[in-house]
Formats: C-alpha cells, sequence, structure tokens
C-alpha cells in the first residue's frame, strides 16, 4: 500500500524539524555556558526520573523472591530455637524426672518402686473435646517404649500407651470414656474403680466402693496397684462427695489433682515385669477330676 505523496512531504518535514532542532540545541550548548548548565540539568532531572522508577519496577518484581528468602530464613531460625527450647526442656525435665522418681520412692518408702523404670517425653496433641480422648507424645519404639504403658505426671494419672511408631506414640486419655482404673481410699484401703463419665475434665468418680467405707470429704484417692500399668499409692484424687448406688454401694465423686488442659510433659511408666506377670496371668486353670 502506496502512502499519498503529502504525507511523504509531511513526514520529511518533521524529521527534518528534528534535525534542525538538534542542531539548534547542539550549538546552544557548546555556545552558551548558562544554557547548557540548564539543558544538563533537565536531562540529569529526567534520568533520575527513569533510574528510580527502573529501579523501584525492579525491586517490585523481586518482591515475591525476597519474601520466598524471609520465610525461609525465619523458618530456619524457628526451627533453631525450637531445638535449643527443647534441649534445654529435656536437660531441666531429665533432672526433674530423677527428682521425682527418688521423691516417691521415699514417700512409698518400699522396694516396688524399683521394679519401673520411667522415660519423659513432650505431648504433641492432646485433645479435651471429646468422649474418647487421647494424646500424641514424643516417644516411640526407638525409645522403648511399647503398647499397655502407663502414663502419668507429678500430679497423677494420665492414660495408657495403646499404639507405638518409630518416634512418637498414641495415649488413650484417661479422659475417655473406654478407660477405667483400679483406685482405693479412706483409711482401710478399700478397692474401687475409677472413670471419667465425660462431664468435667477435673472430676471423675470411684464406683464399687463397700457401704461399710467410712468416706470422709477430703480423703485422698490412690492407685491400687492391682494392674501392671501403675505403681501402687500415686495420689489422684481427693473426694468431694459421695451417695449409694441402688442400696449396694458407694459412689464418690472425685476432684482430680492432674489438670489435662496444662499438660506439656508426662512421664511413661515401665513395669519392668509386666511381660513376666501377663504371661502368667494368661494362664488358664486346669480343671481335674478322680478317675
Amino acid at each position: 500500500m502506496k502512502l499519498p505523496p503529502l504525507i511523504y512531504n509531511s513526514i520529511g518535514k518533521f524529521f527534518f524539524f528534528v534535525l534542525l532542532e538538534t542542531v539548534c540545541v547542539l550549538l546552544i550548548i557548546n555556545n552558551s555556558i548558562v544554557q547548557k548548565y540548564r539543558i544538563m540539568e533537565g536531562v540529569r532531572q529526567v534520568q533520575s526520573f527513569f533510574w528510580s522508577n527502573s529501579t523501584a519496577i525492579k525491586n517490585y518484581t523481586q518482591l515475591r523472591l525476597i519474601n520466598k528468602e524471609l520465610v525461609e530464613e525465619n523458618s530456619r531460625l524457628l526451627k533453631q530455637n525450637a531445638f535449643y527450647k527443647d534441649y534445654i526442656s529435656r536437660e531441666q525435665g531429665a533432672v526433674k524426672l530423677e527428682e521425682i522418681s527418688a521423691q516417691l520412692k521415699t514417700n512409698m518408702g518400699n522396694s516396688r518402686f524399683d521394679d519401673y523404670s520411667f522415660t519423659l517425653a513432650k505431648v504433641i496433641k492432646n485433645t479435651l473435646n471429646s468422649s474418647h480422648n487421647y494424646l500424641i507424645i514424643d516417644k516411640g519404639k526407638k525409645d522403648g517404649i511399647t503398647e499397655d504403658l502407663g502414663v502419668i505426671t507429678p500430679s497423677g494419672i494420665v492414660g495408657i500407651v495403646r499404639a507405638t511408631g518409630e518416634r512418637f506414640c498414641y495415649v488413650m486419655s484417661f479422659l475417655n470414656s473406654q478407660q477405667s482404673i483400679s483406685a482405693k481410699i479412706g483409711k482401710d484401703e478399700l478397692l474401687g474403680t475409677l472413670k471419667w463419665e465425660g462431664r468435667s475434665i477435673r472430676t471423675a468418680h470411684l464406683t464399687e466402693v463397700a457401704l461399710s467405707a467410712q468416706i470422709t470429704k477430703g480423703d485422698t484417692v490412690y492407685t491400687s496397684g492391682n494392674s501392671s500399668f501403675f505403681p501402687s499409692d500415686i495420689p489422684v484424687g481427693e473426694a468431694v462427695s459421695t451417695s449409694i448406688v441402688d442400696g449396694a454401694h458407694q459412689k464418690i465423686e472425685v476432684k482430680l489433682f492432674q489438670d489435662f488442659a496444662n499438660l506439656s510433659y508426662v512421664i511413661i511408666v515401665k513395669n519392668n515385669n509386666k511381660r513376666e506377670i501377663d504371661s502368667l496371668s494368661a494362664i488358664k486353670p486346669v480343671s481335674t477330676s478322680k478317675k
């Protein structure tokens, strides 16, 4: 498509005008110091404008990369901080565990406690709003943890290990409708079954206590030791009130010493004689008859 001669003439005149203006500017710059200074100042302002804006555009386009680097750096620092906090906590906890072990041995005043070993563990997850609550703690098979080990704190019982992974284990919390333990109360140490009934996380009930038991408000409830999970005589809670069920036994409301809402570290209890006890318990009696 050919352009009309008029347009060619206009384009030619425009470029000729630009050429003349350029020559004029060069003459002014070379022959007038004042004009040269002002023109160069204008050029520098234009250059500065483009430089600053190009830098801003460059920085903007690199924001994603900068943010990624900052996130990675923050992540690294958080992991490092968590490592040192965990290290310090474990060092302190190890000392505390030895003190707890010695204190319990002294309080119990017998050698039964020597049959147990203890492992400090950190609580990773702890549920409270279900009828089947559980915990995840940071000890597993590599730490010698197996199923059916008791879990306690200095304030009472926590639950029982029900499944183990390589580095973590699953603990069925005492705050579980399927969980109950053997406990005792009163000066006669009468036995009963302690169970959480799904209400307050600080309240459980001791049932099947004999009617003859003289229970006073404030009496301490202890583990009975009639299982391989927990040593005997661990304080669990105190009696709040009593009631009679079906005229056959007493039901005692117990305020738990353990505050499940504030669990950070727990102690895994291992009965060193558990395997032998369980194997003997599994033996079925053989009936004999005279011929």
